[in-house]
C-alpha cells in the first residue's frame, strides 16, 4: 500500500513538473494556415484609375496586390509600351490628336507620337495628362518608389519576348518571385522559356470558347510548356480546377470583381484571381483556399 502511495506521489510530481512545458507547447502551436489565393491587379487598380497608367500601378501597389499585371506591346519603332488594346481609340484621345490615322493601331505609331496622347481623361478628368507608359518607365517607377510588388507581364504579340526579357534582366526583375508571364499565344510562351530563369512561371491564357471544349486534351498540350492556365470566370468549374491541378498546373481566373465570385473561386481552390479592385479580396476571409485536390 505504501509503495502505491509513493508511486502516485511520484506521478503527480512528474505531471506538475511537465505541465509548464506542455502548456507552452500548446500555446505555441498554430493550425497550419491555408495558402492564400494570389491577388493580381488587373491592368493595375483599373477599377479606381485608368488602366495601364503609372497612377493605376502605383495605386495597385498601395492596395497590397500580390502582382501587378502589365500588358506589353511594341510601337512602330520597337519600343515596349503598356497597353491592352491593339488600337489606341478606347483609352486615349488619339482620334482627336491624329484624326486621319484610323484605325489607330499601336504598331502604326512611334513612341514619340504616343507620348502626345492623353491616356487618363477618358476614365476621369482627375487623370488628365496621364501618358502611355513604357515598360521601362513602369519598372523604374516601382523601383524609385521602393514598391516591392512583382510584375505579371502579358506579351500581347509574338516577337517581343527577347526585348521584354532583356529589359527585365537589365533591371534585375527577371527572377523567380519578381515576375511571371502570360499570353494567349503559345508560341510566345515557348519563345520565353529559354530566355527566363528556372522557376519563373509561364501561364497560358485561354478564351471562353476554348475553355468549354476539349479540356483534357488542352491541358495535356499546355502542361508541356507552361506552368499554369488562365481561365475566364464564366468557364471555371471545380472539375476544371481539379483537372488542371492534376496536371500540375496553376489556375488563375480573370476577371473577378464581385465578392460572391471571389469566395466561390477561392473555395474551389484556384491559385490566383485577376481583379480591377485589388483592395477588395483582402477583406474576404473566404480567400484562403483549401489545399490542392
Amino acid at each position: 500500500m505504501r509503495r502505491i502511495t509513493v508511486f502516485r506521489i511520484y506521478l503527480c510530481a512528474l505531471f506538475l513538473l511537465s505541465l509548464p512545458i506542455v502548456l507552452a507547447a500548446v500555446a505555441a502551436w498554430q493550425p497550419p494556415s491555408q495558402p492564400k489565393t494570389t491577388v493580381i491587379a488587373h491592368r493595375g487598380a483599373s477599377g479606381h484609375a485608368p488602366e495601364h497608367t503609372l497612377s493605376s500601378y502605383r495605386l495597385a501597389a498601395r492596395m497590397n496586390a500580390d502582382y501587378i499585371e502589365v500588358d506589353v506591346r511594341a510601337t512602330k519603332d520597337g519600343k515596349l509600351v503598356a497597353l491592352h488594346d491593339a488600337t489606341l481609340a478606347r483609352t486615349t484621345n488619339v482620334e482627336t490628336v491624329y484624326p486621319h490615322r484610323s484605325p489607330w493601331r499601336v504598331s502604326d505609331f512611334s513612341l514619340r507620337e504616343l507620348k502626345k496622347l492623353d491616356a487618363g481623361s477618358w476614365f476621369d478628368p482627375r487623370f488628365a495628362g496621364e501618358c502611355v507608359p513604357t515598360l521601362d518607365e513602369v519598372v523604374r517607377m516601382l523601383k524609385a518608389e521602393r514598391v516591392n510588388v512583382p510584375l505579371y507581364v502579358e506579351t500581347k504579340q509574338p516577337g517581343i519576348e527577347r526585348a521584354v526579357a532583356r529589359l527585365l534582366q537589365k533591371h534585375g526583375v527577371l527572377q523567380r518571385g519578381s515576375v511571371m508571364f502570360q499570353s494567349f499565344h503559345p508560341e510566345s510562351l515557348q519563345a520565353l522559356r529559354p530566355l527566363i530563369p528556372r522557376g519563373v512561371p509561364l501561364i497560358q491564357l485561354v478564351g471562353e470558347k476554348e475553355a468549354r471544349s476539349g479540356r483534357d486534351e488542352l491541358l495535356q498540350q499546355i502542361a508541356v510548356y507552361a506552368d499554369g492556365i488562365g481561365l475566364p470566370l464564366p468557364a471555371v468549374t471545380e472539375e476544371w480546377v481539379r483537372a488542371a491541378h492534376g496536371r500540375g498546373l496553376m489556375v488563375h481566373v480573370y476577371t473577378v470583381n464581385e465578392p460572391h465570385d471571389l469566395a466561390r473561386l477561392c473555395a474551389m481552390g484556384v491559385d490566383g484571381v485577376f481583379t480591377d479592385y485589388p483592395d477588395r479580396p483582402g477583406r474576404i476571409a473566404a480567400c484562403r483556399r483549401l489545399p490542392r485536390h
